[in-house]
């Protein structure tokens, strides 16, 4: 069932779809985020993806990038996360 996801997910959605390699991989998390919406182990296994070196991969530049930009937002989520339980 899909859920209604929030901005800091459609943000982070669109920070994957940056990623130049792993198109299974990625199609996926994102078939997860749709469905299921962000969760702090899929958080961790996107993060291992990103900072673990790539043997002979091309787009290391455009990994540390959108590394950069995913922790960012995933500062946010959490953030926005904590903050619905204080409403």
């Amino acid at each position: 069932m899909a859920i209604h996801n929030t901005p800091e997910e459609r943000q982070i959605v669109k920070i994957l779809e940056k990623l130049a390699s792993a198109e299974t991989e990625r199609t996926a998390w994102i078939d997860q985020i749709h469905t299921a919406g962000m969760s702090e182990e899929l958080a961790e296994q996107i993060h291992q993806y990103l900072t673990a070196p790539g043997e002979g991969d091309t787009g290391m530049a455009n990994r540390a990038l959108v590394a950069v930009e995913y922790a960012k937002m995933i500062r946010r989520w959490r953030l926005a996360l904590g903050a619905k339980k204080f409403r």
